[in-house]
């Protein structure tokens, strides 16, 4: 908060808990409180204004020399801190826009769906999936906070017809719906957009089969773009073609598995331009995109240095990939997550994407730990599906167990380079910290495994 220097602050009874805190903290900039229900005697800090004094008298309570925000800027909406501290971004109503639009076009809302708000309101994702459903007038259902019982309940219960999901959302949600005798919700439900990482063939599959009226679409963004850049069908039960093999908006028969480009992402949505910064060895590079979608600035950033002037900054995502002659976007990685190890550079997402095809394999985060001789060693922390094991021996062909031996072979038979393959595994029995919005937060990961090791040295 007091990064952003709010002038005005809005509260209900769900926040409670943790204003109180923030009253004892000085806010020099925060004037007004509007307090959706009656106040009670802890609120005197700042001036207070109901929705009953607001309707007394209206247009009065409030100043009238504010003015509106330069450059369109709408709101600072924070990403979620997978790869550092939050950054606030400044976005634009015409980035909204453009992404309401693109959803409209793409997902296919209308003012006949009954939206599901399974994500944050403060994340980007739902944010602009709730202003896509204002746009087209539809029906909103919301949630105090995600939880998957819950959220099944309701699906059944309002006959949701559309939500939004990420990886992790998507698998708690498919393991209530196992548990239960009968399920409706897979009749009414039409429209799944999942972001926030790729969904494995297993889920995939999973959700064609719970939700078999559904179309499922992946879609792959970030804040700083206001959302979606790209969008991809991995399941439409309207073509029958992707019941066999998932189709890739033009790709005739192809399946979207990881190739040694990356992972298919699918192409821009309208009114968004990509390209690949690569160097001379080849056609993969860093990933940049341009266009009334992108963040005016960070928060933080001068007023008189805006981004986008004129749309025709590009913004360089972070992100390494090509684009084939189809026009498809393939994301390889992070580059500020790529493991150095032997000389050879090593992305996490490629590792990850083949072990989590493996049957026995729930989870799993690829990381690099210091290692003298390798500069950084590729380790992977997995989580196991129920009924499997994991065997501390070299070698195990016993029926659902899992080895550090057998895993590698199951890398080098699915064409991993060699280079890439873990040489560690370490068996996680806890939930990987994640994010508000559901991703894995892999520094996390990364300093736990670090810890452990080096409390185990230090117990020998």
């Amino acid at each position: 908060m007091t990064a952003v220097r709010p002038v005005m602050l809005v509260t209900d009874e769900s926040s409670y808990a943790w204003y109180s805190k923030l009253h004892q903290n000085d806010i020099p900039s925060l004037k007004w409180h509007i307090l959706l229900d009656s106040p009670s005697s802890d609120f005197t800090k700042w001036n207070v204004i109901t929705p009953e004094m607001l309707k007394r008298h209206p247009g009065n309570l409030l100043p009238s020399d504010y003015s509106l925000a330069p450059e369109g800027a709408v709101i600072i909406c924070f990403t979620s801190g997978t790869t550092g501290k939050p950054k606030g971004v400044t976005l634009s109503h015409g980035a909204l826009i453009i992404q309401s639009l693109a959803k409209i076009a793409i997902v296919g809302y209308n003012e006949d769906d009954v939206y599901l708000h399974t994500a944050p309101l403060c994340h980007i994702g739902g944010l602009s999936s709730a202003l896509t459903m204002l746009m087209v007038g539809g029906c909103h259902v919301l949630m105090p906070k995600f939880d998957a019982e819950s959220a099944v309940d309701a699906i059944e219960q309002y006959t949701v017809t559309s939500f939004i999901t990420v990886p992790a959302i998507m698998a708690s949600l498919i393991s209530i719906i196992r548990q239960k005798e009968t399920w409706k919700g897979g009749e009414t439900v039409e429209k799944i957009l999942n972001g926030g990482g790729s969904l494995s063939h297993e889920l995939i599959k999973d959700t064609s089969l719970f939700f078999h009226k559904a179309k499922l679409i992946s879609a792959y963004g970030m804040t700083e773009t206001c959302s979606s850049l790209t969008f991809l069908s991995l399941y439409d039960p309207m073509n029958e073609n992707t019941n066999q093999s998932l189709q890739t908006f033009g790709v005739a028969g192809s399946k979207i598995t990881f190739q040694p480009q990356g992972v298919c992402v699918g192409k821009a949505a309208p009114h968004i331009e990509l390209k690949i910064s690569a160097d001379t060895s080849g056609h993969t590079g860093r990933i940049l995109t341009r266009g009334p979608h992108i963040m005016l600035r960070y928060w933080d950033q001068t007023l008189t240095n805006p981004l986008n002037p004129n749309n025709e900054a590009w913004l360089d995502t972070g992100d390494i990939g090509s684009i084939d002659h189809y026009g498809n976007l393939w994301l390889l990685g992070r580059t500020n997550g790529r493991i150095k190890s032997g000389g050879e550079n090593i992305y996490p997402e490629e590792v990850e994407a083949i072990l989590l095809e493996h049957p026995g394999i729930a989870s799993v985060v690829i990381v690099g730990i210091p290692d003298a001789g390798l500069t950084e060693m590729v380790a992977a922390c997995i989580q196991l599906r129920e009924n499997w094991k994991w065997s501390e021996q070299s070698s195990s062909d016993k029926e659902f167990h899992l080895s550090r031996k057998n895993l590698q072979q199951y890398c080098i038979e699915n064409h991993l380079s060699r280079f890439k393959i873990p040489k560690m595994f370490i068996v996680s029995r806890k939930p990987f910290p994640v994010t508000t919005t559901g991703k894995i937060r892999r520094d996390q990961v990364r300093k736990e495994i670090i810890s452990q090791l080096q409390s185990l040295h230090s117990n020998l």
